[in-house]
């Protein structure tokens, strides 16, 4: 593991990211950005942050053992994740797992499924009624680079968790150049 993970700070509260006394930038706001996507400030979507907000940090509380989803979604994730435990082999999950660059971009990665071998499988909760497949391959595919360069580990899979659909979304990786492209766009 990188050690300067560590040192990379997250504020919940104002959702940003610091290092060494630099802010950086999470991946949603250039991928948002590159693709011309804009959420607008009404009732609706702050609605719907709220609710995407409880249902992952009820997955993340039950991952940390503290306690069982109170959302339905919640409850939908919960199940995913046991029944891939149970047929996967799954050592263990984390939640929330911090990644940077270091001098732009720093995220936090809804689940990581670690796996033997040093291998892992990343997941991003999606609770919008539509899954944009191209928003959700670039931003996974940014994580995915980060993920290997800070925790050494292999990426052997990447997938969203739709809780509308109650369905899991298999991502391709996207090619390098888009992934940099995201990466320098922070650095701006």
């Amino acid at each position: 593991m990188d050690e300067r993970v560590k040192a990379v700070v997250f504020n919940e509260k104002e959702h940003t990211y610091w290092y060494n006394g630099k802010e950086l930038h999470g991946v949603t706001g250039a991928i948002g950005k590159m693709l011309g996507k804009t959420f607008p400030d009404t009732d609706v979507v702050k609605l719907a942050t709220i609710y995407g907000h409880d249902v992952h940090k009820d997955s993340e509380q039950w991952i940390k053992g503290k306690q069982t989803p109170s959302t339905e979604s919640g409850k939908w994730v919960v199940s995913y994740l046991t029944e891939l435990k149970d047929t996967e082999g799954v050592e263990y999950f984390d939640a929330e797992l911090l990644v940077s660059d270091f001098t732009g971009t720093a995220s936090c990665i809804d689940i990581v499924a670690f796996l033997p071998d040093n291998k892992a499988i990343l997941f991003d909760i999606k609770t919008t009624s539509v899954f944009d497949r191209e928003y959700c391959s670039l931003q996974l595919s940014v994580y995915k680079r980060l993920f290997e360069q800070n925790y050494g580990r292999t990426v052997e899979g990447m997938f969203v968790l739709g809780t509308k659909s109650r369905r899991a979304f298999r991502i391709l990786e996207k090619p390098s150049s888009k992934v940099d492209k995201i990466l320098e766009m922070n650095k701006e």
